[in-house]
């Protein structure tokens, strides 16, 4: 007599080697940094009346398109945050 055993396989899922959490962190890090100095320098345009004196020598008034700068400072942000997030759940053991 014989008896069939269902075995279903059980999920699992393997850590990044090192060298892999290293690149990731450092690449991430990195992709971090730039996307929130991105975003403080949108911002640093979407707010400083200044720097309209200076871009009238090419004909282009910064204090006309600060809705511009001010989303795009609000995308770089969100990219950082999102970088952040998902380099974070890659190197995280939680299933």
């Amino acid at each position: 007599m014989t008896t069939s055993f269902l075995l279903e396989p059980q999920p699992f899922r393997r850590r990044p080697s090192a060298e892999v959490a290293v690149v990731v962190g450092l690449a991430s890090s990195v992709a971090v940094l730039t996307f929130f100095l991105a975003g403080a320098a949108f911002l640093a345009l979407a707010i400083a009346p200044i720097a309209s004196p200076a871009s009238e020598v090419v004909h282009i008034r910064v204090a006309d398109v600060w809705w511009l700068f001010a989303g795009l400072s609000i995308v770089s942000f969100a990219a950082a945050a999102a970088v952040a997030a998902r380099a974070s759940a890659f190197l995280s053991d939680d299933d």
